[in-house]
């Protein structure tokens, strides 16, 4: 009877031990699974982090290209309009009275010069607009002076007295002008 009450013990002891096992390897095999959702998680919110970072770098870059980009362009502007006031300069001095009595070489080589100021300008994309007879419009012309006509509608341009420009269908300098308004009704003295 020894044998077979030793033999029970030990048989139950390792039934015992065999579903510690499988308990131990289920708590595990669960902790495992836990930890792998997690990993998963982690990595999916890195992944979406990384992206945002991502697309943060793109916009920064375009942002800065813009910027980049119209900067070149106030810089051209800038130094074109300073052109366009030698230019006004010139055609103020051509057309003097004084001009009519210069020396023919010297009047043609001022003509010469106020001709490439004008070439370059017009390399550069910027155009001189006309506006004598055209509508007063705020965005294109600069009122200096009104004068009261009956020859022409009121608002309406009469006298350039400094050109415009334009650059890619923008204005870039108002043209200064006179406009004409409506005669005074003499009905109101």
């Amino acid at each position: 009877m020894s044998e077979t009450e030793d033999k029970i013990p030990q048989e139950d002891s390792a039934e015992s031990e065999q579903s510690t096992d499988s308990a131990n390897i289920e708590n595990s095999s669960g902790e495992s699974n836990d930890e792998l959702a997690e990993a998963l998680r982690e990595k999916d919110q890195f992944k979406r982090l990384a992206q945002r970072a991502q697309a943060d770098l793109v916009n920064y870059r375009r942002r800065i290209e813009g910027e980049q980009e119209s900067s070149r362009h106030r810089n051209l502007q800038r130094v074109v309009l300073k052109f366009a006031d030698v230019i006004d300069q010139l055609d103020v001095a051509l057309s003097a009275d004084s001009m009519k009595n210069a020396e023919t070489g010297w009047l043609e080589g001022i003509m010469a010069i106020q001709k490439n100021f004008v070439n370059t300008v017009s390399s550069e994309g910027f155009e001189r607009f006309d506006c004598v007879g055209e509508e007063f419009d705020p965005r294109k012309h600069e009122a200096l002076l009104s004068s009261p006509t009956a020859d022409h509608a009121p608002d309406t341009v009469v006298t350039e007295l400094r050109p415009g420009y334009m650059y890619n269908g923008e204005v870039v300098r108002p043209a200064q002008v006179q406009i004409a308004v409506a005669l005074p009704d003499e009905d109101e003295d």
